[in-house]
């Protein structure tokens, strides 16, 4: 049975006269209610659930929607343990409602496995929202080309794709943000719409300003909004209207907000009295529409100097190119990116990089905030500062005492549909910089901080890039661009020995850089034998201005760590590699393996140590040797001594067991009993046994060379020598 739509249960569609079945293709909508639509008959997707999950679907297309994703927005609160089954099974009930027939997935060409999740198989023929994006990346090169008669005919036809300006209306997950940010799309389409109709093509006026006053029932604060709609009743002949428009909208702005009209909103009102607008509807329409400016900020670049000697990171830098999309795409892929890293790795050099050198993707501006989450001597700038310093560098005026509430509004008003790039440099947090992130796909920002701030990609989609330290042909190139080539290819022994021992860290480098710079007389070698000498310090990285200073930069990390974590971070120069384990971590600390694997997690936000592999850490030279100094301020001897004896026994005991599996007659040594909270390892089986020893060899043969701090015992060295000849060498190269 069918009922009076055209539409039939699970799917199928009723044949009809023109000869559409089975075989037409399915047309899918989101911008407004969801639909699919085979011929003329409109397909029963199912329930709620079902149809948001075909939301999220034609939302990620034509790119895959993962599972962990799709779980995510789904059950926005707590999905429950069968949650991914669900989905499982509400695609295979898409599946039968978009091809009926189908007798196996493997088949199928709608609906598709991708490598984490799945795939709706969609272009602009038959998607409304990529046939929308479509249209307005021709509009803009239309616009490019100086055809603005083309490109008002694109937008017009891409507004009228919108059946409401809610993007899967009706279903759970229309006020999810990545639905809401294509809802802005819609905005900035209007706004660009009225920007060519009104100058080349105002015939259309009528239909952009129905538009126009459709987008603004959703942003009733948007003034580039009201700006436009000035202008189309200006350009329709009703001045009188314009300004009555432009009374009422300064009065919910001062009442609501407690501003008063922005820039653009006083220009349309001034172009509107200079030419009649005072007097009855259509006195003068001779002169034109009133233009609609954009804000005296438009274009301006509040950033930093670029850095003149920037190398490397081409994969870092890439990574951020790619949330660009292609020129000429109606939307970036993405609105946030995090860089993040230990201190001095170069976080604020690369975003600032990127700032600079993608201007013409942004023409709206771009804006560096110095959130001062670890600044040296200022306390982290609050929410509502970094707010009206945005808005300052916009040239939007507020109210000092404006309240929270309305100063959050007028602050995502004004980021509405702007191409916008803001760096929102050094976030102490998640928090400290969730509110500022704009909501609209036309902007981006690059947030940088210390802490990884994972919680952004969960919450905004925000694509994490931890920076590494600097390749040895990466620091070299740094070096050479510091010192010059005629100083370091003179001495490339020496440059290569510098580059070494400041292991691939920027900030390092570009202070023994720096050195040689201010003493041009001194030969690199001397510079390479006085870092030498105080490998085991921060002195050469230290210095009277605590912006460059390495160790007061590590300390401000530092003392943001949890007591627990602060101690782990202290054991670790007692470590004799650089990689380390949760079973050793926990014998370090005398601490159970659960809380030891919560420090290192710990420490791996705030970007001191690395996860090579899960379970697996790595951390580099320079932080360890700042615990080293800590653990000698803040550790007395017989606390070292112990640790260090935990540590011993954690590998004895554990290179006993593996042992014991792998090479059962071979003779053992008696270990000493355990001291308390020494955790070493088991395994179930010979080849975990194996695993272990291979992987922990380097680890292994730097504690036999370790004379000075091993037991005194020698049949217990013996012991870990005669493990190594047990244990499977690594594979070569």
């Amino acid at each position: 049975m069918s009922d009076r739509h055209g539409r039939t249960d699970e799917g199928q569609t009723r044949k009809g006269e023109d000869g559409d079945g089975m075989d037409a293709a399915v047309r899918y909508s989101i911008l407004g209610t969801v639909r699919a639509v085979r011929g003329e008959a409109e397909l029963t997707v199912g329930p709620p659930k079902r149809l948001a999950l075909l939301s999220l679907l034609l939302l990620r297309a034509p790119g895959p929607l993962t599972l962990s994703e799709a779980v995510d927005v789904l059950w926005e609160d707590d999905p429950p343990p069968s949650a991914v089954n669900v989905v499982h099974r509400h695609i295979g009930a898409l599946r039968r409602v978009l091809e009926p027939g189908l007798s196996s997935r493997a088949e199928a060409t709608h609906l598709v496995r991708a490598a984490d999740g799945y795939r709706l198989l969609v272009d602009a023929s038959t998607s409304d929202l990529l046939r929308f994006r479509e249209l307005r990346a021709q509009a803009r090169l239309a616009v490019r080309a100086k055809d603005p008669v083309r490109a008002a005919r694109c937008l017009v036809e891409a507004l009228r794709l919108w059946r409401g300006p809610v993007v899967a209306a009706g279903t759970p997950v229309s006020g999810h943000p990545a639905f809401v940010s294509v809802g802005h799309e819609f905005v900035a389409a209007a706004k660009e719409a009225a920007d060519v109709v009104l100058t080349s093509a105002p015939e259309g006026a009528e239909e952009v300003l129905a538009v126009l006053r459709t987008a603004v029932d959703c942003h009733p604060f948007d003034e580039a909004l009201h700006s436009r709609i000035i202008a189309a009743l200006a350009a329709t002949g009703r001045q009188a209207d314009a300004l009555r428009h432009f009374e009422t909208v300064r009065t919910v702005l001062a009442e609501e907000l407690g501003v008063e009209p922005g820039p653009g909103l006083r220009a349309a009102q001034q172009h509107l009295l200079q030419h009649g607008g005072g007097g009855g509807g259509g006195d003068d329409v001779s002169a034109g529409p009133a233009p609609v400016p954009r804000e005296q900020c438009a274009g301006a670049a509040h950033l930093p100097a670029d850095s003149t000697v920037f190398t490397g990171r081409q994969a870092e830098f890439a990574q951020l190119e790619q949330l660009l999309g292609p020129v000429g795409a109606g939307r970036p892929p993405g609105t946030t990116a995090v860089l993040c890293g230990m201190p001095g790795i170069g976080k604020t050099t690369l975003a600032v990089h990127f700032a600079h050198r993608s201007a013409d993707r942004f023409p709206d501006g771009r804006i560096h905030v110095d959130l001062q989450g670890h600044h040296p001597t200022r306390e982290p700038l609050d929410t509502q500062q970094a707010m009206r310093s945005v808005l300052d560098a916009l040239g939007v005026p507020h109210d000092r005492h404006t309240s929270d509430g309305a100063l959050t509004a007028l602050y995502r008003a004004a980021l509405a549909g702007r191409r916008l790039l803001l760096i929102l440099d050094d976030a102490r947090d998640c928090e400290h910089v969730r509110p500022l992130l704009p909501t609209a796909p036309a902007g981006l920002a690059v947030v940088t901080s210390r802490r990884r701030l994972e919680g952004l990609a969960v919450t905004h989609n925000a694509r994490v890039v931890p920076l590494p330290p600097m390749s040895r042909a990466g620091s070299l190139r740094l070096l050479d661009r510091r010192l010059g080539t005629h100083r370091t290819r003179a001495e490339p022994g020496a440059a290569q020995r510098i580059a070494d021992l400041c292991a691939g860290h920027p900030l390092a480098l570009t202070l023994a850089a720096a050195r040689a710079q201010t003493n041009p007389h001194f030969p690199l070698t001397a510079l390479a034998a006085h870092l030498t000498a105080q490998a085991g310090t921060l002195a050469p990285y230290t210095g009277p201005d605590p912006h460059t200073d390495l160790r007061h930069a590590l300390d401000r990390t530092y003392r943001a760590l949890s007591p627990g974590a602060a101690v782990l971070f202290r054991r670790l120069s007692l470590h004799p590699a650089p990689d380390i384990t949760v079973h050793t971590a926990a014998s370090l600390t005398a601490a159970d393996p659960r809380t030891a694997h919560r420090h290192l997690t710990e420490l791996t936000d705030h970007s001191l140590l690395t996860e090579t592999t899960p379970g697996h850490y790595a951390a580099h030279p320079l932080p360890v040797t700042y615990a080293a100094e800590l653990a000698r301020a803040h550790d007395t001897s017989a606390e070292r001594s112990e640790a260090h004896t935990r540590m011993w026994q954690h590998y004895l005991h554990t290179v006993e067991a593996a042992v014991a599996l792998l090479a059962p007659r071979h003779g053992s040594v008696a270990l000493p009993p355990l001291l308390p909270g020494v955790r070493p390892q088991r395994f179930p089986g010979r080849a975990e046994a194996a695993a272990w020893l291979a992987a922990e060899r380097a680890v292994l043969l730097a504690l036999v060379r370790d004379t000075g701090r091993g037991p005194r015992d020698e049949s217990l060295r013996k012991q870990l020598t005669e493990a190594l000849e047990v244990s499977p060498h690594p594979p070569g190269p």
